[in-house]
């Protein structure tokens, strides 16, 4: 797994060091030659010479040469973090080196700045920032798995535990100092990988206390596009919560009833897209909603009441549907999804409102609202298959009350006595 592509690529540079330059050799001696002594010879009548005298050459003088003064070499420096691992293991109770186990290799090196060693349940890792961190157990095995500090980076904490007290994590930063990602155990969910800003938001979102359990690890969408890890809720028997993240809109928690409907539809490659906000509260404090970013121009929603249950609305019909204030306005929450007309010409959806509601739309009308006693009216008169056709305003007030345009005629409310009355356009 390689978790560097779930984030935006990092850039990285190569800063190459000088090359040393070589010391000149020492300057050699020319060698000297002495020119040899002339004598004059001289040739003379032979006579006898007496027998030199000897001589006695005193013997050179003794010398004793002082014994060279003793040298002390300065001790060298230790290396950076030598023994700082042995110590950390050695400061360890009893019980906490049972847990760790034995040391099961060497202590490796990488460079100044990175050591590490093996025990049988754990790992120990030393840095400058850090200093000694233990990563160990069900965490430790899923580290290795995920590719190690090569992948994760080092462990910037010991193993806590979570928020909700049924867990433990580890967190880890690779090494350039750009990811923090974190791997989170629990007995329900197993160990799995939280990265960047999805971490950032289960976090914001209380973990396992109030959002729950990584159920995966960290994934890339199909379409490349975002990121995101489902998590079990604390009190869910299943997968039931998900955290979606993409540049444009960053982190959103997706979660129950409305998830499923999510689900339902596609998930982001389908017409609801990706969510652009968590799981909201309706004004009415009853109800629930996520926005989406639908097809990229125009809105979409899934909103939930526990009368209704859980509805997408999308398009243009979700756009007017915001207008009118969503589910705190006079539309009330959606009873259908987006549903297509029987003449296949339109769309809509039917929402509780008052009296009931529903938006229609066509690509030569737009979408418009139609309820109360006029939209039980049009009902009667066989809705869009009825002369009047498909609304071409929302409703609006007029002298005797309330009135709706269609296409072929109108439909009024009066105020007095409350009538309906509907008459074809002239």
């Amino acid at each position: 797994m390689n978790v560097k592509r779930l984030v935006a690529a990092v850039a990285a540079t190569a800063v190459i060091t000088g090359l040393a330059a070589a010391a000149p050799a020492a300057a050699q001696t020319e060698p000297t030659t002495s020119a040899p002594s002339t004598s004059t010879e001289v040739t003379s009548e032979p006579t006898t010479s007496a027998p030199p005298e000897p001589t006695t050459s005193a013997p050179p003088e003794p010398t004793t040469s002082a014994p060279p003064e003793p040298t002390t070499s300065a001790p060298s420096e230790a290396d950076p973090g030598e023994g700082a691992i042995q110590q950390r293991y050695e400061s360890l109770s009893p019980e906490e080196q049972e847990q760790v186990g034995a040391p099961a290799g060497s202590e490796v090196v990488e460079d100044e700045g990175l050591r590490w060693q093996d025990f049988t349940h754990a790992r120990f890792y030393w840095t400058p920032d850090t200093d000694v961190t233990i990563v160990r157990g069900m965490i430790y095995d899923r580290f290795l798995e995920l590719g190690g500090h090569d992948e994760l980076g080092v462990p910037i904490t010991d193993e806590r535990a979570s928020s909700g007290g049924g867990g433990r994590y580890s967190d880890f930063l690779t090494r350039d100092g750009v990811i923090h990602s974190a791997i989170y155990w629990s007995t329900r969910t197993g160990a799995h990988l939280v990265v960047g800003r999805i971490l950032e938001h289960f976090r914001e979102l209380g973990e396992d206390a109030h959002f729950g359990y990584p159920s995966t690890d960290t994934r890339i969408t199909p379409d490349n596009f975002g990121a995101y890890n489902h998590f079990l809720t604390p009190d869910a028997q299943r997968e039931n919560a998900s955290i979606y993240w993409t540049q444009p809109s960053g982190p959103n928690a997706v979660q129950g009833a409305i998830r499923e409907k999510w689900a339902a539809t596609g998930w982001e490659r389908g017409p609801l897209g990706y969510p652009t906000t968590d799981e909201l509260a309706a004004p009415d404090g009853v109800g629930r909603y996520n926005q989406f970013n639908g097809d990229g121009v125009l809105p979409a929603g899934i909103v939930w009441s526990p009368e209704t249950g859980a509805h997408s609305v999308q398009g243009v019909i979700a756009q007017r549907y915001v207008e009118l204030s969503g589910p705190g306005g006079v539309l009330g929450y959606p009873t259908t999804d987006e549903l297509g007309t029987p003449d296949g010409r339109g769309r809509f959806n039917h929402f509780t409102g008052t009296g009931g509601a529903s938006i229609y739309w066509t690509p030569q009308t737009g979408a418009h609202e139609v309820y109360g006693g006029i939209r039980a009216r049009w009902a009667q008169l066989g809705w869009e298959r009825s002369y009047l056709g498909y609304p071409v305003t929302g409703e609006y007030p007029n002298s005797l009350g309330r009135a709706s345009e269609f296409e072929h005629g109108f439909v009024e409310w009066h105020r007095e006595g409350g009538q309906v009355v509907d008459y074809p356009k002239r």
